[in-house]
């Protein structure tokens, strides 16, 4: 005989404590204490009064009752129960035994089911809606169990980092006021449209600055500890937005909030609001709690890019927050994390263990296990469907964390890998901080692997694991067997360790092991059933398969698993130990069997409690006027021939159930009027067990259960099974269009989410900013081949090929032969060292504002370098670079791709100039010294200009780039000065530009905007034909103290203003 619960069995709901837990040694009078509480004849449950109830509608429009218990200082329960259920928790007032209730129980539902009857008063029990709950009893069993302080705290700080809410309170009155004040307002159309607006706009906002790199994520005035200390203070904003939604969406339900707090999430601090009252607002309210979060997340995101655009100095503490908002929402709505995503579409489906059946059904279709698609029912598709969302989700997850390295911290981890044992420690915390969902989940699995690892490797041991196996024989519906037969089955069993979710038993197919349920449960359903439905939900001590290994029948249920610890027992086995079935004989056997199958009182019980029933009812025969009579009040008997009459003339036919009555004694109930055929039942208050002697439950069960997951701190409650369907029949209420509606909009789910994810794939291959998360004032080495040595602190280092360092100003870098290097500066210019070269880093610096404009200066000492400062993000100008030298210094303006030699000068495309001297483009191609070509850089080459009439123009457009190093020059602070490089000759190199190109001698040089024409120079009007007498001559080569002193008198003269 199995007992049928919503969690764990009777016992551990009246004690109070969470299935499977164990009860440590107490003294057993207090479990007959319990016992006697449930006892039929003597226990008369009381309803407390003050039990909130409210009737809703289901998905499929059934209706249901959901309760609340009395505030009574305590967290409240809810418990949801169907209307008779409810019905029959109405005559709990004290007078009404267990077995009378029983008996009404039958009268209200048109049924015998006095397992569900024990079921809902252990469950009104367990979650303190019962008057005179035997909680004192446990005491002193608690008192025995009180553990040492060491481990007290120890117990409680894991508890904390799994998520257990810290610091509750009360607030209650306080978001009742936050939503009169202005919170209501969120909850209209216009809100939902402006919503939807900023979040598309915001979201393109963040994906253009993310792409052209123009914001930091991970830097904070080039701190990278500051800026994981702003990211942390933004997540607990983003935290408590979210958590503002989801209380104000239920105060908009008409529910409470009565704590907030405090708990670790997924290892991170964060800020909850317990929104489970919102369980007594219907569907639609916990849908709406359900997705405010996420969705509050887009709207601060969408809010917090829109301000970064309208105040750029703003821009990069939005951008910050903007992420964390996006990351937030993605990672919310996954349906693969037990979060926000996974609620939604549960709260949406009403189909129960949604996430975990879903994740079960694909982990064995990729092992090769049924059910096939073409092979499920209407609820195996909607959870096939949500385990394909699951994937898909999954991989949008694997691109997003890739672009996520690829963009940002790889470049993170460019700049504190090298950074000692502290920058290593940081890169870790960051990285497990924006990966901690998925670490978490990980390490749950990984964790649960090596319990089970553990656990296996002890109950291999078969000899010293009997003891364990025959203790959880004895406690389940088997203990009532011989001991010879249990240490029978007990040398043959083994221990399973199913995941939640798995199908172990297929309808139809033939069943080869028996399975006792020693902790969490297992759920039966029939195929073709409506989803959601719940036949038959047993507990601790349950065994299933026992009907069919003895009869040799075939299942007609399928059986799911709901965090179980097995024992499993071959069929052949079990049949050979139990025997037979007791009863009548197997011609009356039969004859019961069709008889009871045919009672509508009889039909809803599951098949081994009618062969219990049978077991122990025997058939009477009774002649025309003969009285019918019940022996007791929870006697009954079932008419299989003849016709009976009540006392009122009601005529009484074949598949008739009369009694229990539940109380008192009935004596004569009808009176037979042709010859009758009658079964009699003599318990039909407590069905007994299927095979053994009458077993009293109670029994210890051993703890095998695999502790220690991870679980993340699930805001709005961890607590989901009060809104699980109760076990039972269906209920009538079927509307295969709704499953069919919800089939089509998760089949469009699973096409928009794969789309996204084949997206991403493709944007996967696109190159990220190299330099996003690289400080202003430092350049990108990349080593391309051989060995490079660079100084770090004046400390020489050698770097493989592969390295990537960050260089500050004053470093000097040595590029030996057969081996080359690149300098990537900020907005995507680079410079190529090509073998045998030698430069230093000067100035760096990169200018605010929404157009950035990068500055460097580098000394070429030896070698060559290929430089190309176009910028590959649109929210960066050109390269301004300064190439100090022994032959003269070497600007340019705007994108351009060039060679530079300490003695030449090589211009492919752009412009470029020699101590102001605009230098002849050639268009040639550019290469090291192996004479291998080098590609230019594809934003390096300027716009294609109709003619080579550019250099009189240069004179406007030259001097913005020149300008700024003139408080700075490139030679001060380069690492080996030129010849050249004093600090008189930085200051004089700027005005050369201003005399150089020019169509007349006389005439003053146009004025311009310097500090906002980086841009190419358009063609002149005429072309340069002439250049005035202080001009130096054309060639590079021409000794730079001439060069230098020659511009300086025309300086006054030419300059504008």
């Amino acid at each position: 005989m199995t007992y049928v619960e919503t969690r764990g069995n009777v016992w551990e709901a009246l004690a109070g404590r969470a299935p499977g837990e164990p009860s440590g040694p107490a003294d057993p009078g207090l479990w007959g204490a319990v016992v006697d509480r449930l006892n039929p004849t003597s226990a008369r449950p009381v309803l407390r009064a003050g039990v909130e109830y409210v009737q809703l509608t289901g998905a499929r429009g059934g209706d249901y009752i959901m309760l609340r218990s009395p505030d009574d200082g305590e967290r409240p329960s809810y418990l949801r129960l169907t209307p008779e259920e409810w019905e029959l928790a109405l005559l709990m007032d004290g007078e009404h035994t267990v077995a009378r209730l029983v008996a009404e129980f039958a009268r209200i539902a048109g049924r015998l089911a006095p397992d569900q009857v024990r079921r809902v008063v252990a469950d009104l029990a367990g979650n303190r809606m019962l008057d005179e709950l035997p909680m004192d009893a446990f005491r002193p069993l608690q008192e025995l169990r009180r553990k040492p302080v060491g481990e007290r705290v120890g117990s409680s700080l894991l508890a904390a980092a799994r998520g257990r809410r810290m610091l509750l309170l009360n607030v209650d009155g306080l978001v009742s006021v936050l939503y009169r004040a202005g919170g209501r307002l969120f909850f209209n159309k216009a809100v939902g449209i402006l919503t939807a607006m900023l979040t598309v706009g915001g979201l393109g906002l963040f994906v253009a600055t993310w792409t052209r790199g123009s914001r930091s994520l991970f830097l904070t005035g080039d701190s990278y500890v500051f800026g994981a200390i702003t990211l942390i203070l933004l997540n607990l904003i983003v935290a408590g937005v979210r958590e503002y939604a989801r209380a104000m969406a239920a105060k908009h339900s008409g529910r409470e909030v009565p704590a907030a707090g405090l708990l670790v999430w997924f290892g991170l601090p964060s800020l909850f609001v317990d929104t489970s009252d919102v369980w007594m607002a219907g569907r639609r309210a916990r849908v709406l709690v359900s997705a405010v979060g996420p969705l509050s997340a887009l709207l601060l995101g969408g809010v917090a890019q829109v301000v970064g655009l309208a105040l750029p100095s703003a821009a990069d503490l939005a951008f910050k927050l903007a992420f964390l908002c996006y990351l937030s929402a993605f990672v919310h709505l996954s349906p693969l994390l037990p979060l926000d995503g996974q609620y939604l579409l549960m709260n949406w489906l009403e189909v129960p263990q949604l996430r975990n059946r879903a994740l079960a059904w694909v982990g064995g279709r990729l092992r090769g296990r049924p059910p096939q698609w073409g092979k499920l029912d209407r609820e195996g598709r909607l959870i096939a469907l949500y385990g394909f969302l699951a994937v898909c989700w999954l991989a949008a997850a694997a691109n997003v964390a890739v672009r996520l390295w690829e963009d940002r911290l790889s470049g993170v981890a460019t700049g504190l890998w090298h950074e000692g044992l502290t920058g290593v420690l940081l890169l870790l915390a960051i990285m497990l901080g924006l990966a901690a969902p998925i670490v978490y989940f990980l390490l749950g699995r990984l964790t649960r692997w090596w319990s089970l690892s553990r656990l296996r490797r002890t109950e291999n041991d078969r000899e010293a694991d009997s003891p364990r196996r025959l203790a959880a024989l004895r406690a389940s519906d088997l203990g009532g067997l011989p001991e010879p037969a249990l240490q029978g089955l007990a040398s043959r069993a083994r221990w399973v360790h199913p995941p939640t979710g798995r199908q172990i038993i297929m309808a139809g197919s033939a069943q080869q092991a028996v399975y006792v349920v020693v902790e969490g449960a297992l759920e039966a359903r029939r195929p073709g059933d409506p989803p959601g439905t719940i036949r038959h939900h047993v507990g601790p001590g349950a065994v299933v398969g026992l009907v069919n290994a003895v009869t040799g029948r075939s299942t007609q249920l399928d059986w799911h698993t709901a965090g179980t610890t097995l024992l499993s027992i071959p069929t052949a086995t079990v049949a050979t130990v139990v025997g037979p079935l007791p009863g009548p004989p197997p011609h009356d056997r039969a004859e019961a069997e069709a008889l009871f199958a045919d009672t509508p009182a009889l039909a809803g019980l599951a098949t081994d409690q009618r062969l219990a029933l049978i077991g122990s009812a025997h058939p009477v025969d009774l002649d025309p006027g003969a009285p019918v009579i019940l022996p007791g009040p929870t006697h009954a008997v079932v008419v299989e021939s003849g016709v009976i009459a009540l006392p009122d003339g009601v005529e009484l036919r074949r598949g008739t159930l009369v009694g229990p009555v539940g109380d008192g004694s009935p004596g004569m109930v009808a009176q037979t009027i042709t010859p009758v055929r009658l079964w009699v039942l003599p318990d039909a208050s407590d069905l007994p067990p299927l095979v053994g002697a009458t077993h009293r439950p109670g029994s210890p069960m051993p703890v095998v259960a695999v502790k220690g997951s991870p679980r993340p701190g699930a805001p709005g409650g961890a607590a989901y099974p009060p809104l699980t369907i109760p076990p039972g029949p269906p209920d009538g209420h079927d509307n295969p269009e709704v499953d069919r509606r919800f089939e089509r909009v998760l089949t469009w789910l699973v096409v928009v989410l794969l789309t996204a994810a084949l997206f991403l794939t493709g944007l996967s291959f696109r190159p990220g900013p190299a330099w996003a998360e690289m400080p202003a004032d430092r350049v990108l080495l990349s080593i391309d081949q051989g060995l490079v040595t660079a100084t770090f602190d004046g400390a020489p280092e050698n770097l493989d090929e592969g390295a990537r360092r960050y260089l500050d100003q004053g470093e000097v870098i040595e590029v030996p032969a057969r081996a080359s290097a690149t300098l990537t500066f900020a907005g995507g210019a680079t410079t190529m060292l090509c073998a045998n070269t030698r430069v230093g880093i000067g100035t760096l610096s990169t200018g605010n504002g929404r157009d950035q404009a990068p500055r460097a200066a580098i000394s070429l000492q030896t070698g060559r370098v290929l430089a190309g400062t176009g910028s590959t993000s649109g929210a960066y100008k050109p390269l301004a670079l300064t190439v100090d030298r022994s032959e003269g210094t070497v600007t340019n303006t705007g994108a351009a791709w060039y060679q530079i030699e300490p003695a030449a000068v090589v211009v492919s495309s752009g412009t470029v100039a020699v101590d102001g001297k605009t230098s002849e483009v050639t268009g040639k191609q550019l290469g090291c010294a192996d004479g291998a070509p080098v590609e230019a850089p594809p934003s390096s080459s300027p716009e294609p200009l109709p003619s080579d009439d550019l250099l009189p123009s240069d004179s406007e457009s030259i001097n913005p780039s020149i300008a700024p190093s003139a408080t700075p020059t490139p030679s001060a602070t380069v690492v080996t000065p030129s010849p050249t490089a004093d600090p008189g000759d930085g200051d004089d190199d700027p005005g050369q530009p201003d005399n150089d190109p020019t169509t007349a001698p006389t005439t003053t040089r146009p004025t311009t905007r310097p500090t906002t024409v980086p841009t190419i120079p358009r063609p002149p009007t005429t072309s340069p034909t002439t250049r005035p007498a202080t001009t130096p001559p054309p060639p590079p080569t021409t000794p730079p103290p001439t060069e230098t002193d020659e511009p300086t008198e025309p300086e006054g003269t030419s300059s504008p203003g």
